[in-house]
């Protein structure tokens, strides 16, 4: 392919019908280089030659690789023309210790599509403003209120109804989980949680010093008839849910068991800690669940898994009777939050580019999800596709120790079902793996993955014929 096919004209279009002209081809050259259709050290077309195939002006095509260079993803050479310019590009990927070529399908994470440009741009931005500078550097343990209104607006986006009042921030979506619960509970009070769940859950409650029971998954989510009987006999005083995307299995409740669980929530007086950390893509995603029931629910999120998890920006919807209380907490912990990074966060989260970073991280994710399904069924696995990760359940012919085995050897990493639960757990119902899709920063890279995955997994089927 030739860098002028490689810059789709279908999509040059639609980009314009959302941005002026030089910034949708911008768009549409970093899309390119994030699908590996342009790749490093590549050189763009001639500005000339692209304006003529475009149908648009010589100065559009100047403006579109002024924006890229800017953003530092293309450099110009002088007489020579624009290179694609990927820094982390040139590697070999990581080895392990026996010197085999890693493949990191266990990290939860997003694929960096950008991300270190939107944080770069607003640091710019950030130094050429010294009153907000000055705001940044002074003691404001309950957040700065802009960087709140930030916030709601993010919220408001997404059709969610936010207060100032109603958000707490906190350094990353594990202190929001250990200070609801430190709020709620005494010691050897139960939890109660998904029996597959989400690990920083369970040190938490350790930390607290307060028991955990892992209620049973049935059809389409939880046992419904067991957690009433759990809440009967434990009588808990908090249920820990990722309803909107499941952690680790991506199952999905329906909006009866959602009723169901704020009626027993009212019934057995217990509180819930929704987590909504992970991400989703925006056709699936559905507003919180702490929508129906504000003064029951306690609402997390973060841009972890959105932008970047080394910057611990989060953001909890707490019940109006515990505000104060959970503030003075976090200022209890540690004195007050980084105002500097949600100062950053603030300056990128209504941008353009952050709306086109995440829709370059959709577009992504929806190819990888696509690529890895397609890959399992030839093989006849069952998959539940979600934002980041698939849940990829083993069928019982397969053991699943010699299959993780057999993957290490191979370089890929993965998350069995068992590490999503409490040690000496009796065996959970939903068995398998939990496969997460954003380790990889390149398409090639993924793709290689996924290839090594396939392989593995036909060496599994043949290692099997050969037993029976």
């Amino acid at each position: 392919m030739n860098t002028i096919e490689a810059i789709s004209t279908d999509q040059f279009q639609q980009a314009c019908m959302q941005y002026p002209k030089y910034q949708a081809l911008a768009w549409v050259i970093e899309q390119a280089i994030h699908e590996g259709k342009l790749v490093n050290k590549q050189k763009l077309p001639a500005q000339r030659l692209l304006a003529d195939a475009l149908g648009i002006t010589h100065g559009t095509v100047t403006r579109a690789y002024a924006l890229l260079e800017k953003k530092g993803i293309v450099t110009a050479r002088l007489g020579a023309g624009t290179y694609v310019h990927l820094p982390g590009a040139a590697s070999d990927g990581v080895k392990n210790r026996a010197g085999i070529k890693e493949y990191d399908f266990a990290s939860s994470m997003q694929p960096m599509l950008g991300q270190p440009m939107l944080i770069k741009q607003a640091l710019v931005d950030l130094s050429g403003d010294l009153s907000a500078i000055e705001d940044v550097m002074t003691y404001a343990y309950q957040g700065l209120d802009r960087h709140k209104r930030a916030f709601c607006s993010w919220f408001a986006s997404k059709n969610i109804n936010a207060e100032l009042s109603d958000i707490c921030f906190t350094n990353g979506a594990q202190q929001s989980i250990f200070t609801c619960m430190q709020l709620l509970t005494n010691r050897d009070d139960w939890i109660l949680h998904e029996e597959l769940t989400y690990p920083g859950v369970l040190h938490a409650a350790q930390a607290c010093q307060v028991k955990t029971a892992g209620v049973p998954f049935a059809e389409g989510g939880l046992d419904l008839q067991m957690l009433e009987q759990y809440c009967q006999q434990y009588q808990p005083r908090l249920l820990y849910l990722t309803p909107n995307m499941q952690n680790p299995t991506n199952i999905r409740y329906s909006d009866d068991q959602l009723n169901h669980f704020v009626a027993l929530s009212r019934k057995y007086q217990f509180y819930i800690l929704e987590d909504d950390v992970n991400y989703c893509l925006p056709e699936d995603w559905r507003l919180p669940l702490q929508q129906r029931a504000p003064d029951r629910v306690f609402y997390l999120t973060s841009l972890s898994k959105y932008v970047a998890g080394g910057l611990r920006i989060a953001c909890t919807l707490v019940p109006e009777q515990w505000q104060k209380t959970f503030n003075e907490s976090i200022h209890s912990q540690c004195w007050m939050i980084p105002s500097l990074n949600f100062e950053l966060a603030s300056r990128f989260l209504g941008s353009d580019d952050f709306r086109q970073n995440q829709a370059y991280l959709a577009g992504e994710m929806r190819y990888r999800q696509q690529a890895f399904s397609s890959m399992a069924q030839r093989h006849g696995l069952i998959t539940r596709s979600g934002g980041l990760n698939i849940w990829l359940t083993l069928p019982e012919d397969i053991n699943i120790n010699q299959f993780q085995r057999l993957l290490i050897t191979q370089g890929i990493k993965v998350r069995p079902a068992d590490l999503f639960q409490p040690a000496h757990s009796a065996p959970p119902q939903e068995y398998g793996f939990r496969i997460s899709l954003g380790g990889f920063h390149s398409r090639h890279d993924f793709d290689e993955g996924v290839a090594v995955f396939e392989q593995a997994l036909m060496q599994l089927n043949q290692q099997q014929d050969v037993v029976i």
